[in-house]
């Protein structure tokens, strides 16, 4: 079989049936064009030369590799490229700074570089750089990957670190061209290389600053359209055009990414001119602005999920009656109505709708009160459930014994201090499903962890020790974005996932990224959908169509199911 029909059926046709109906077709640019690049537009000569977003949350880190958050990838997504990315608009990976080709098994990958790229530091950017990324993320005692950080993407997304690893080496051919080996075929090999996380920074920014890189001193230097120039903490970023950028030009100089936490007053600054653009407004506010002939209303396609979460060390969690009377109290449709509105649909799988391996099957729990608190009582709680026991110590990221086993606690609900892009109105959401569980039996407590960064340290470390809600946005269109990064590891309890262990799924997922069929890799994922509603393991609660809002005047603005809008295509109207 020729490399290019091999290619061809091993990976775009499989990210092809990903694609959302409204999204492009799938086609690959030549190596020489920039993502996404089509005929520039006009624009006026005299123009706003500052694009300025409004979001709810900061940053919680500026190097791609340590951190899982969209705010980050928000900012990081306009410095720094990745060997290849999404084409506009689609969940097809295209090539950025590298082409890659494939031998005849996959297991093998021939990527040449482009040249003549070069950071914003004015180093090179050659294969000695993408050895220094990759290998900086794979080993556990390479100098530059400290003890202090956590690189999750890359051990959920390439199987773990060190001998772990499903990349074995790169190895350099020359300065322009380097090999990827990997122990299995695997997939998404190529959407993965388009995620966020796995962008190319500079070995000398890192070398430079060592610890310090991705934070406000340290900051970010990639070889994207934008340079990074300052971090205010809370306030705002501000990033500047790259005049010397591989791809098409900027259209916009300046890019201020700023903070105002209040979702009102978001959208009042919006509507005064303050900011230029922002993600998620509650329900009321989005009427307002389908309304306002000054703003307009773009969606990004449905590619995530929100949902409660269990903390598995808590004793009665385990009893799988417990997870079901949670699941039979929670009034989907309702909150979802109440807090989502027309943007968002009820979730029945991890996986969204338009995704390969979408279970369309699954028999989704009622919501009844009445069995909620009938199957309390079979499970030893006939007056409802207001304290829970800790299964065994809990400890901190340094060791420290947060909680004893034996010990009791309020039975909790932790809710997100942000609106996501998944998740809108986080605290309300909240607030109505206490209220849904208060009437099935539970007697829950209200819980607010800290902020953006403490909640997901809380999540990472399984300390959030009771009920929490969180959501995940898929980085690449594909599945195991999704059910592999969350459970593939599943054979032992995973801490990061609330300490939930199913050693069966987990020989289903890391089978299924290895198969070059997508309708084989379909069945196992619909599988693993099934055992995962079977189980209780998680309360699924919504997709969101998560709509944008813009001035009428911002043009070229083009939505990403995956990953962060490309702010370089952004210019505005006079």
């Amino acid at each position: 079989m020729k490399r290019n029909t091999f290619y061809t059926l091993f990976a775009l046709l499989i990210m092809a049936s990903m694609l959302l109906a409204a999204c492009a077709s799938p086609s690959e640019p030549a190596a020489t064009q920039a993502p996404g690049e089509t005929e520039p537009p006009v624009v006026p000569a005299e123009t706003k030369d500052t694009f300025i977003f409004g979001r709810g949350a900061d940053s919680v880190q500026l190097d791609p590799a340590l951190v899982t958050d969209g705010e980050s990838f928000r900012v990081t997504g306009q410095v720094l490229d990745s060997l290849y990315a999404f084409e506009q608009g689609t969940t097809n990976p295209v090539p950025s700074l590298a082409e890659c080709t494939p031998n005849a098994d996959a297991s093998v990958w021939s990527c040449k570089l482009r040249e003549g790229v070069k950071f914003h530091d004015g180093t090179d950017f050659n294969a000695d750089a993408v050895i220094f990324n990759f290998e900086r993320w794979r080993f556990t005692d390479n100098p530059y990957h400290y003890p202090s950080q956590v690189f999750e993407y890359y051990e959920a997304m390439w199987g773990g670190f060190d001998d772990a690893s499903l990349i074995t080496a790169v190895n350099k051919i020359d300065d322009l061209n380097v090999e990827f080996v990997l122990s299995t075929p695997m997939a998404p090999f190529l959407a993965n290389l388009a995620m966020d996380m796995f962008a190319i920074s500079s070995p000398a920014a890192i070398q430079a600053a060592g610890e310090a890189y991705g934070t406000p001193t340290g900051g970010c230097v990639g070889t994207g359209p934008y340079k990074f120039v300052s971090w205010q903490e809370g306030t705002e970023i501000k990033l500047v055009a790259n005049e010397d950028y591989w791809g098409e030009k900027p259209k916009i100089k300046n890019i201020i990414i700023r903070v105002i936490p209040d979702d009102s007053a978001r959208f009042l600054a919006l509507q005064a001119g303050d900011i230029d653009a922002l993600e998620q407004a509650v329900v009321e506010d989005l009427a307002t602005a389908e309304a306002d002939k000054n703003l307009q209303v773009l969606t990004r396609p449905a590619l995530n999920t929100s949902y409660l979460a269990f903390n598995f060390k808590i004793k009665e969690f385990q009893d799988i009656k417990v997870r079901e009377a949670v699941a039979h109290a929670i009034d989907k449709q309702g909150l979802i109505s109440n807090f989502f509105g027309k943007y968002g649909t009820v979730a029945t799988n991890f996986l969204p709708p338009l995704l390969l391996g979408h279970n369309p099957d699954i028999q989704d729990w009622t919501y009844d009160p009445e069995l909620s608190k009938s199957l309390l009582a079979e499970a030893g709680f006939p007056d409802g459930l207001s304290e829970v026991t800790v299964a065994e110590d809990v400890t901190d990221a340094d060791g420290n014994v947060l909680y004893t086993a034996g010990q009791k606690i309020p039975l909790r609900l932790y809710y997100m201090p942000v609106t996501r892009f998944y998740f809108p109105a986080a605290k309300e959401v909240g607030e109505g499903m206490a209220a849904n569980l208060n009437a099935a039996g539970f007697k829950v407590e209200l819980y607010l962890e800290g902020d953006w960064p403490t909640y997901l340290g809380g999540r990472r470390n399984g300390t959030l020790m009771g009920l929490y809600l969180l959501g995940w946005g898929g980085d690449n269109g594909d599945p195991d974005n999704f059910l592999g990064y969350f459970y593939a590891t599943g054979a032992e309890p995973i801490k990061r996932e609330g300490w939930y262990q199913n050693a069966d799924l987990a020989a289903i997922l890391q089978e299924a990224v290895t198969l070059p069929d997508p309708e084989a890799r379909a069945a196992l994922y619909r599988q693993a959908e099934q055992m995962l509603h079977d189980d209780v393991a998680r309360i699924w609660l919504g997709h969101n169509n998560t709509p944008l809002i813009l001035s009428a005047a911002v043009q070229g603005y083009v939505p990403q199911p995956v990953g962060a809008e490309n702010y370089e295509f952004v210019w505005f109207s006079n």
